[in-house]
C-alpha cells in the first residue's frame, strides 16, 4: 500500500523549479547554485560547448562532512541530459565543508550546441534511501528539482 501511495503522489506532484540563489538541503548539507556561463577558450569540434555551474555546497551542521552521494546533470528544454564532464572540474560537489563553512563547486558540462533552456538537476541519484520517502525529489517516479539557469 505504501508503494502505490509513492508512486501515486510522485506521479501527481508537480516538479519544484528553483531559481538561482535558492538554497536546496539535503539534511546538514546545502546546495546553491549561483551562476552559469559559457568556457570559452575549449577546442571542440563536435558542436558541442562547455557550461560551468558555480554552486556553493555549504554545511549547516557543528563538525565537517560531505554529500557523498551528491551528483549533477544538466536537463536542456528538450529533456536531454548530459553527466560533469571527468577531469575539467575543480572542487567537487562532494568534497567535506567544515561545520559551519562553505565552499564553491564548479562543475563542467559538455552540452550540444544547440541546448536552451538549461536546468541544473542536483539529485543523490537511486543508491539512497530518500528513493522510497514520500514527497522526496529523489523518491521513485518523483520529477527531480531543478535550478532555472536561464541560459
Amino acid at each position: 500500500m505504501y508503494l502505490v501511495v509513492l508512486i501515486g503522489v510522485s506521479l501527481v506532484q508537480k516538479q519544484k523549479i528553483v531559481g538561482v540563489g535558492q538554497p536546496q538541503c539535503f539534511d546538514d548539507m546545502c546546495f546553491t547554485g549561483t551562476g552559469v556561463e559559457e568556457v570559452k577558450g575549449f577546442l571542440i569540434h563536435d558542436e558541442r560547448r562547455l557550461v560551468r555551474v558555480t554552486v556553493r555546497v555549504t554545511n549547516r551542521g557543528r563538525s565537517g562532512q560531505s554529500d557523498g552521494l551528491m551528483q549533477a546533470y544538466l536537463v536542456d528544454a528538450q529533456g536531454r541530459q548530459w553527466k560533469e564532464s571527468a577531469g575539467v572540474n575543480g572542487v567537487g560537489l562532494t568534497t567535506k565543508v567544515a561545520g559551519g563553512g562553505s565552499v564553491m563547486s564548479q562543475p563542467v558540462f559538455k552540452v550540444a550546441g544547440d541546448a536552451t533552456g538549461l536546468r541544473l538537476v542536483l539529485t543523490h541519484g537511486w543508491k539512497q534511501p530518500g528513493v522510497l520517502v514520500i514527497g522526496d525529489s529523489d523518491s521513485l517516479l518523483h520529477r527531480k528539482t531543478v535550478v532555472e539557469l536561464g541560459r
